[in-house]
C-alpha cells in the first residue's frame, strides 16, 4: 500500500508554511502598526505648530531645524528602531542606545520650539510604548525619564502648580499608553503562541501518523507470520501424517492388502480431519485443537496419531496440570505437534516421547526426544521450528534445541507461568 495513502487518514488540513506566513505577518503587522502611531503622533504634535503663525516668524534655520527634527524623530522611530533591534539580538545594550538617541531627539526638539505652540509632549508616547520591548526595570528607566523630561521643559515655561497639573494630565495619557500598548502586545505575543503551537502540533501530528502507519504494517506482518505458522502446524501436521501412511500402504501393498487398506482407511481419516481443520483456519482461524478438552488430552491424541504410523510414542506428564491461558496451551500443543512432526518426517526414530513438566512454581516445559539419527547442521533452521521460537518468544518463553549425529533430537520449550495463576 502507498505510505502517502496510509498517512492521509492522519494528516490535518493544516499546512505548516502557514504558521511561519501567519508569523511573518503578525510581525510586519506590529512594525507596521508601531510606524503608524510613531508617524500619526508626530504629526497631531507638529501640526498646531505648523498652525501656529509664530512659526513662520522665525529665522528660516529655525524652521529648519523644527522640520528636521521631526522628520528625525520619525525616521529613527520607525525604521530606526528596527535597525537597532535586529542588532540587540546579539548586542542587548543596542536597545538601550535606541532609547537615549530618541530622548536626545526629544529634548533637541523641546529645546528649539520652545515659545511657539504646539503639542511635541506626545512625541514622549511611543517612545514610551516602544520602552515595552525592555525589561519592566528598563520600561520604568525610560518613562520616568520621559516624564522627568516634560517637567523640566513644562517648569522652564511656567509655574510649579501648572507644571505638576500639566505632568499628571501627561502621566495619565502616558499610563494609558502603556496599558493599551501591554495589551496588544500580549495578544500579538498569544497569536504567535498559537501559531508556534499549531506547528508543533502538525508535527506531532504526522509523527503519529508515522507510528500509526508503522504500528499498521507491524500488525500486518504479525498476522501474516501467525498464518504462516497455523497453516504450517496444521496443513504440515495432517500431509506429514497422510504421507506417512500412503507410504506404508505402498510398501505392505503387495504382501498384505489388509493392511494396505488399513493404513489407506486411516489416510483418508486423517485427509478429512485435515480438510476440517483448513475449513476451521479459512472462515476464522480461531479453531483450537484444545477445544473442550485439557492440553494432556490433546497432545495424548497427538501421540496416538504418531503411534498408528509405527513409531513407540509415549506421553508423560510430571506434577500436577495448571490451567494456563489459552494460548499458552496452544503453543505448547504446536510444540508438540511440530517435534512429533518432525521425528516422523526426519529422525528414523524407534521411539520418542513427550514430556510435561508442571513441576516448577514459576514456569511449565514441555520437551520432546527422539532416539533417531540427528543432525549436524543447524536443527532449528525450519521454517516450522522458526515458528515455533517465535510463538515461545512472544510469551517470554525460550526454546533450546539438541542433537548431533546418531544421537538423536531433543525440542524443549519453557514458558512462565504469571503468578495470578496460582492465585486464582
Amino acid at each position: 500500500m502507498d505510505p502517502q495513502k496510509q498517512l492521509a487518514p492522519y494528516q490535518a488540513p493544516y499546512q505548516p508554511w502557514h504558521t511561519f506566513q501567519e508569523a511573518e505577518k503578525q510581525e510586519k503587522f506590529t512594525h507596521r502598526t508601531i510606524n503608524i502611531v510613531v508617524i500619526s503622533l508626530t504629526v497631531v504634535g507638529y501640526l498646531p505648530l505648523l498652525l501656529d503663525s509664530d512659526f513662520y516668524d522665525l529665522p528660516i534655520f529655525h524652521m529648519l531645524l523644527i522640520l528636521g527634527s521631526g522628520i528625525l524623530y520619525g525616521a529613527v522611530g520607525t525604521r530606526g528602531m528596527v535597525w537597532f533591534e535586529e542588532r540587540s539580538k546579539t548586542r542587548p545594550w543596542f536597545m538601550a542606545v535606541y532609547f537615549v538617541v530618541m530622548m536626545g531627539i526629544i529634548a533637541f526638539t523641546f529645546w528649539i520650539v520652545e515659545g511657539v505652540e504646539g503639542n511635541v509632549w506626545l512625541l514622549i508616547l511611543p517612545v514610551a510604548a516602544q520602552s515595552l520591548a525592555l525589561p519592566r526595570v528598563g520600561t520604568a528607566v525610560v518613562s520616568i525619564s520621559l516624564l522627568g523630561l516634560i517637567f523640566f521643559v513644562f517648569l522652564r515655561s511656567t509655574s510649579l502648580e501648572n507644571a505638576l497639573q500639566a505632568m499628571l494630565q501627561i502621566s495619565a495619557a502616558m499610563i494609558f499608553t502603556l496599558i493599551f500598548t501591554y495589551i496588544a502586545l500580549r495578544e500579538a505575543a498569544a497569536r504567535q503562541h498559537i501559531a508556534q503551537l499549531a506547528g508543533e502540533l502538525h508535527a506531532a501530528n504526522l509523527r503519529l501518523a508515522e507510528y500509526a502507519a508503522q504500528a499498521e504494517e507491524l500488525a500486518t506482518t504479525k498476522e501474516r507470520n501467525r498464518l504462516a505458522r497455523e497453516i504450517h502446524d496444521n496443513l504440515g501436521h495432517y500431509l506429514t501424517v497422510i504421507n506417512v501412511q500412503l507410504e506404508a500402504a505402498r510398501t505392505v501393498m503387495p504382501e498384505n492388502p489388509e493392511k494396505a487398506a488399513d493404513a489407506l482407511q486411516k489416510a483418508q481419516k486423517l485427509t478429512q480431519e485435515g480438510l476440517n481443520a483448513i475449513r476451521h483456519s479459512i472462515s476464522a482461524l480461531r479453531e483450537s485443537p484444545l477445544e473442550n478438552q485439557t492440553l494432556p488430552q490433546a497432545i495424548g491424541q497427538l501421540i496416538t496419531e504418531t503411534q498408528q504410523t509405527g513409531l513407540q510414542a509415549e506421553l508423560k506428564v510430571i506434577g500436577t496440570p495448571v490451567d494456563l491461558e489459552p494460548k499458552a496451551n496452544l503453543t505448547l500443543y504446536r510444540v508438540a505437534q511440530e517435534g512429533l512432526t518432525n521425528t516422523r518426517k526426519h529422525a528414523q526414530a524407534r521411539q520418542v516421547q513427550v514430556t510435561l513438566d508442571y513441576s516448577q512454581p514459576q514456569q511449565v516445559t514441555l520437551s520432546v526426544v527422539d532416539d533417531g539419527v540427528g543432525t549436524a547442521v543447524s536443527a532449528d533452521a525450519g521454517f516450522g521450528l522458526i515458528g515455533i521460537r517465535e510463538r515461545v518468544q512472544l510469551l517470554g518463553g525460550e526454546t533450546a534445541v539438541t542433537t548431533a549425529p546418531d544421537a538423536g533430537f531433543s525440542l524443549v520449550a519453557t514458558i512462565p507461568i504469571p503468578p495470578e495463576t496460582f492465585e486464582q
